[in-house]
C-alpha cells in the first residue's frame, strides 16, 4: 500500500516496478472462491474465482482484517494505474457472500436505525464463520468496494459502530479506531461530526507532551489488544493515521452523496 501510494503521488518511475511486484504477490495469494460442495481443483482452476485472504498462501480460510488491508492497498494500486487484475472483482464476492452469512436475515435491515455484524474470518468451502466483532473492516471494504449511503450494508455496519464501538477514554483498540474513523469520514453526515468531535479531541488530549523521546508519541495499554501486541510505534502510527484521514483520503462517494443519518 506504501509503495502504491509513493509511486500514484510521485509518479517516480524507480517505483513502478518494485510497486508491481507488491501488487502481484498480493494477487497470487487472493484465495479462490471454493464454495461448499466444489472439488478443490475446480475453484483453483478457475482464474476469475478470486474472494478474500489468509495470512500465508491461498487456502479456504479468509480472514476478514487481513483481507481489508489487501483491499486498500488495491485500492492505492489502482489510483496509480498499476495493474491489479480482478482482484477487487473477488474481493467483493467475498465482502457479499460474508456479510449475508453472518446477518442471514439481511434482506429485513432497516438502514436507518438497524445494525449488522461482520465476522472475523470465513471458510469458503464449509461456509462456517468465526465471529470477532470486524464491522470495521466490513464497513471501510463496503465503501471501497462499490456500497453508497443508503446501501443497507453500509449503513447498518456505520450504525454497529456508532452503538458498540465508539471510544469512551483512552488507551482504546487504536486498530478498531482507525478503521473506524475511516469509515465514519467516508459516511459522512451527523454521524462523523459526532465521531470527529470525540475522536480527534480524545486522542488530542492523550498525546505524550513534553521533553524526552517519548514527546508526540501515545502510550498504549500492555494488557489488551492491540496495544500489548503492537507497542508504542504502531500504536502511535494508528493514532496518526485517525488525524489524518481528511488530508490522506478524499471521501469516495463525493459530497453530493448525503448519508441517512
Amino acid at each position: 500500500m506504501a509503495l502504491a501510494e509513493a509511486y500514484g503521488m510521485t509518479g517516480d518511475p524507480a517505483l513502478k516496478t518494485p510497486a508491481q511486484h507488491g501488487v502481484d504477490t498480493i494477487l497470487a495469494r487472493q484465495n479462490r472462491d471454493l464454495k461448499p460442495g466444489a472439488a478443490k481443483g475446480d475453484a483453483k482452476s478457475d482464474p476469475y474465482a478470486a474472494f478474500g485472504w489468509d495470512y500465508a498462501e491461498a487456502t479456504t480460510r479468509n480472514d476478514s482484517s487481513v483481507t481489508g488491508w489487501n483491499v486498500m492497498a488495491l485500492k492505492s494500486a489502482l489510483a496509480a494505474q498499476l495493474n491489479i487484475g480482478n482482484g477487487l472483482e473477488g474481493a467483493k464476492c467475498w465482502l457479499e457472500r460474508t456479510w449475508k452469512l453472518t446477518n442471514p436475515d439481511w434482506a429485513k435491515l432497516d438502514p436507518y436505525k438497524g445494525e449488522s455484524l461482520f465476522p472475523y474470518g470465513l471458510m469458503s468451502d464449509t461456509d462456517k464463520i468465526y465471529y470477532h466483532p470486524l464491522e470495521c473492516v466490513g464497513a471501510v471494504c463496503a465503501v471501497y468496494l462499490g456500497h453508497h449511503a443508503g446501501d443497507v450494508m453500509l449503513e447498518t455496519l456505520a450504525n454497529t459502530i456508532m452503538t458498540k464501538q465508539t471510544p469512551a477514554a483512552y488507551p482504546c483498540n487504536t486498530y478498531f479506531m482507525y478503521y473506524n474513523t475511516l469509515t465514519m469520514f467516508q459516511v459522512g453526515g451527523e454521524r462523523w461530526k459526532t465521531w470527529n468531535g470525540r475522536v480527534r479531541d480524545l486522542l488530542v488530549n492523550a498525546q505524550r507532551k513534553g521533553n524526552g523521546c517519548f514527546d508526540g508519541s501515545w502510550d498504549w495499554d500492555g494488557t489488551e489488544f492491540p496495544g500489548h501486541q503492537i507497542g508504542r510505534v504502531l500504536s502511535t502510527a494508528y493514532c496518526c493515521l485517525s488525524l489524518e484521514v481528511y488530508y490522506r483520503y478524499a471521501q469516495v462517494q463525493g459530497a453530493k452523496e448525503k448519508s441517512l443519518r
